[in-house]
């Protein structure tokens, strides 16, 4: 009789959820062909077709559908035993977490998390990466610890947390020499030069949103990450649009305003994301609970 390992299990679990054999496939990051066989293995040892091809998916039979949760339930509990350590004292503990951020992030959030950190455990140190297409790859090999922004592109497998809600606004010089309002008309916004920033995080809701008014602005430079967004401002003719908590914090350097935008932008929320592998470990468990009471509204 056929030893049915977690391997096996594994690949029970991704077809059933994605009703595809192929994304199983890549979502294992194994060959197709490979998968093709272990289902074959499993379809002999239980004498069951377990998923059938209906209308370009593979649904799963009525045996499948009776044995899914076991399979769940067994894949659970081999994640606590791999994930177990012992109570996490923070107060004495030097371990170093790897933390993914946008530049954002890095301005805004991070201070207080390490002003948290060098009063309640001040021996744990820090790594910061930032925010990228590999991100998720990484928290699956537990490569990095948290993320903190907005990832919409994971999958199965991760867990998120709200921290708070995201919205975007205009900033200019406080010495421009034509807006002289708090609230730029839509005729000002589409003349005036603009800085923009591609950047991970809400970008591309807020091109989307220009795309779809047929808004084309005038770019005077653009910027690979928010950093010195404040600082071309400031000294320029140029407006940027920019997240909300990000205006407030180079606000108080001087030397800008504030602008409500002319279209209603769509809100976005900033999130902390972590893999199924370390939702029980206690070190990210009291990370996690940290972020939340730093930086939730």
């Amino acid at each position: 009789m056929l030893n049915l390992d977690t391997r096996l299990l594994q690949i029970f679990l991704e077809i059933y959820k994605h009703n595809s054999v192929s994304k199983a496939a890549e979502q294992l990051e194994i060959g197709q062909p490979t998968l093709s066989i272990a289902l074959n293995k499993m379809r002999a040892h239980f004498n069951d077709q377990l998923f059938v091809r209906i209308e370009n998916k593979m649904q799963p039979t009525e045996l499948s559908k009776q044995i899914y949760p076991f399979v769940v339930e067994i894949l659970n509990r081999l994640k606590l035993v791999q994930n177990y350590n012992l109570a996490f004292a923070p107060k004495t503990s030097n371990y170093q977490f790897k933390i993914s951020m946008t530049d954002i992030s890095h301005l805004v959030l991070l201070p207080r998390l390490l002003n948290y950190l060098r009063e309640n455990a001040p021996n744990i140190r820090l790594e910061i990466v930032p925010i990228d297409t590999s991100t998720p790859l990484m928290m699956s090999n537990g490569d990095i610890d948290l993320a903190i922004g907005f990832l919409p592109q994971l999958e199965a497998g991760f867990y998120q947390q709200t921290l708070f809600q995201q919205r975007y606004i205009c900033i200019a010089s406080k010495d421009h020499p034509r807006l002289s309002g708090t609230t730029l008309s839509d005729q000002e916004f589409r003349q005036e030069l603009h800085v923009d920033i591609f950047a991970t995080g809400g970008h591309y809701i807020l091109e989307h949103e220009l795309q779809k008014l047929g808004v084309n602005r005038n770019i005077l430079v653009r910027l690979p990450s928010y950093l010195g967004v404040g600082l071309v401002v400031q000294d320029t003719d140029a407006i940027a649009t920019i997240p909300h908590y990000l205006a407030q914090l180079i606000l108080a350097r001087g030397g800008l305003k504030v602008l409500e935008p002319p279209y209603t932008f769509p809100t976005y929320s900033v999130k902390q994301h972590w893999h199924a592998r370390v939702h029980q470990s206690p070190s990210n468990q009291w990370l996690r609970k940290a972020c939340h009471e730093l930086f939730s509204d």
